[in-house]
């Protein structure tokens, strides 16, 4: 195996406490559904592919955001696709995740929360812009980028329906 792969990947470790290990279940390999468009006269669906690991001696979660996917780039090219990958990294002093989305046209800073069986994430430059992944079961889980509005209510700007590869 290629030594950087090596020490990049990892299994768990006790670097993470067992009740703050949110992501855990999250870790392997998805296929989604991502759906957006909802505020404009297009609705959109693109096929696409979201891989977790536990990385750095098991201190975090690394994921790969893919979408369109690769099975699906050619025959249904997105000019706005996304391929990029996030770092999430453990902070023990705040009992909270801290974590870094970087793709070809942005980089993100965000905090991960848990709440009411939610891991919400809030963009540190913007937080009226959230990140929540809900619905988290063996096999599926749900994700949203969300605004919050005046009123206090979330407008969804994109929804993730993902099931585990088997």
């Amino acid at each position: 195996m290629d030594s950087f792969i090596e020490a990049l990947l990892s299994e768990k470790t006790d670097k993470i406490p067992e009740e703050y290990d949110w992501f855990a279940p999250l870790i392997g390999d998805c296929d989604f559904e991502y759906h957006d468009g909802y505020h404009t006269d297009t609705l959109r669906t693109v096929k696409g592919e979201w891989i977790f690991r536990r990385v750095l001696n098991g201190a975090g979660i690394e994921d790969l955001f893919i979408c369109p996917s690769r099975e699906t780039m050619k025959s249904d090219p997105q000019p706005d696709g996304e391929y990029g990958m996030a770092i999430r990294m453990f902070n023990a002093k705040e009992k909270c995740y801290d974590m870094t989305y970087t793709c070809e046209k942005y980089m993100t800073r965000l905090r991960f929360v848990q709440d009411g069986g939610k891991l919400i994430g809030t963009v540190l430059d913007d937080p009226l812009q959230k990140w929540i992944f809900s619905d988290i079961q063996a096999e599926t889980f749900h994700w949203q980028n969300v605004t919050v509005l005046e009123n206090g209510e979330w407008q969804v700007n994109s929804n993730v329906y993902a099931k585990r590869r088997k």
